[in-house]
């Protein structure tokens, strides 16, 4: 059985199927992320905008590392398999060459696909579209009217439409998921009191 695998060269031709596998997944998701970035243009809402674009951007760079890291050393596993096969079944011929060609060839070409299909570049729209929303938000706080002495009750809807914004912001699975404890969390409502004041 394993003479006949040998034989056959099944483990090049699975190698090469890594490779396939991790660049064409690696083009989708290219082009997964480019029709994200032309869907958001229709969105209204700037804080929907920004939070579409920066989970979306974080989820595809997870699942390019993936098709990066995966193929590649499954690949070298499996060049690594071949290389232990050959002399477990001391094969006279030994280990042609285009085994170690293609395991190196392939870990090397997904990471020059990688840098190539990379969109790192386009944080300049996240951070526009955060720009965006912060300007939003702080007109909205201006347009507040100014008191002498500020209704409490309008003080704490104001505090808690600024909080709950924030929290949002901070939701589960972005970078900020970590950032508000309770005590953060009420050290910023004073902040926000205190600048109102």
């Amino acid at each position: 059985m394993l003479e006949e695998i040998m034989h056959l060269n099944l483990l090049l031709y699975f190698m090469a199927v890594a490779g396939a596998v991790g660049a064409i997944g690696m083009f989708a998701t290219h082009l997964t992320y480019r029709r994200k970035i032309r869907k958001t243009k229709d969105v209204i809402s700037l804080r929907e905008k920004w939070l579409s674009l920066w989970k979306t951007r974080d989820r595809l760079m997870q699942r390019m590392n993936l098709l990066v890291w995966l193929p590649s050393l499954f690949s070298t596993g499996l060049l690594g398999l071949s290389l232990f096969l050959n002399s477990y079944l001391r094969i006279r011929e030994g280990l042609p060459l285009i085994y170690l060609y293609l395991g190196t060839i392939v870990p090397v070409s997904l990471l020059l696909l990688r840098q190539m299909l990379d969109f790192t570049y386009r944080e300049e729209l996240i951070m526009n579209s955060l720009a965006d929303y912060v300007a939003q938000m702080r007109t909205w706080v201006e347009e507040i009217p100014v008191q002498k002495k500020m209704d409490p009750v309008l003080q704490e809807e104001v505090v808690e439409k600024i909080t709950s914004s924030i929290r949002q912001t901070a939701a589960a699975g972005s970078h900020f998921s970590k950032m508000l404890s309770p005590e953060e969390e009420e050290i910023m409502r004073e902040i926000i009191r205190e600048f109102m004041n």
